[in-house]
């Protein structure tokens, strides 16, 4: 009845109907347009001659969607989204999609296979220990905006990405970025990020990196004592935007979980990051 397949030659929108159906029931929904979609997908590097879909015949009811890059030094294959359509749920189809994708990537040498999960979806962090994947981190994430009385700050600067020494907000960062805020991101697209920051560009003590856009953090950083200065860079930004997002806060930082639940932003979930070594 089903049929796996690569999704090499699928219409985009095929895709991403698929996709918003499959999350319809989430508790995070995928609830972007086509055009927002393909953009997210492109940016993270989602390879579709790597990633899979479960046919029934002509309609596609599941994908798995693997993006691949530099991460913290090694060549890795992640899994940037999965979903299954509601009615097509219970039938194995996640295994199947997953052993094909193995078989995939297993050829192409890469250092292991990473993937994020809410940690309040059971089934599916219990699936993926079946399947060999190991918890390596645990992540907060944010989203919303601060509450009136959250104070700003004018003492900033803003600049392009492009325009800023990256390589010197290193030792401001409590740990590396997550696949999904991965530096080479920001390189493949530096039109599409600005920093704000307190100091200077070359003593900097705090920072945040967001898509101009839609006002979503990437990165983020403060020098011992300066975790005022980056509450206020949020708040600034809760000012311009209707909806700050901020994934993926290593559990080992919770003075920031702390300090951003006291600014009124939402912490609306919890990821592990989880991996598999070949």
């Amino acid at each position: 009845m089903y049929e796996i397949k690569d999704l090499s030659g699928v219409e985009f929108s095929k895709v991403a109907a698929c996709m918003r159906d499959a999350f319809s029931d989430y508790y995070v929904k995928m609830e972007l347009g086509d055009e927002a979609l393909y953009h997210r997908f492109h940016s993270e590097n989602v390879r579709y001659d790597l990633s899979c879909g479960a046919f029934v015949e002509d309609e596609l009811v599941a994908v798995l969607l693997n993006a691949v890059g530099d991460y913290n030094g090694e060549k890795v294959a992640f899994d940037a989204a999965t979903g299954v359509v509601p009615a097509h749920r219970r039938k194995g189809l996640y295994s199947k999609m997953m052993d094909f994708c193995m078989d995939l990537l297993r050829q192409r040498n890469f250092a292991y296979y990473g993937l994020e999960v809410i940690q309040t979806n059971e089934p599916a962090v219990a699936t993926y220990r079946k399947m060999g994947l190991e918890v390596i981190k645990e992540y907060a994430c944010f989203r919303g905006n601060a509450k009136e009385s959250a104070k700003g700050t004018e003492e900033f600067q803003e600049l392009p990405i492009k325009e800023f020494p990256l390589e010197k907000l290193v030792p401001l960062m409590h740990d590396a970025p997550s696949f999904e805020n991965r530096t080479e991101i920001l390189q493949f697209f530096p039109d599409d990020y600005l920093i704000m920051f307190t100091g200077s560009p070359d003593q900097c003590e705090a920072f945040v990196i967001y898509q101009k856009d839609n006002g979503h953090v990437k990165q983020w950083g403060r020098r011992e004592g300066k975790l005022p200065e980056l509450g206020q860079m949020m708040v600034n930004l809760s000012g311009r935007y209707q909806d700050v997002r901020l994934h993926n806060i290593n559990f080992t930082d919770q003075e920031l979980i702390a300090h951003l639940e006291e600014l009124g932003f939402d912490h609306f979930c919890d990821q592990y990051e989880m991996k598999m070594d070949w």
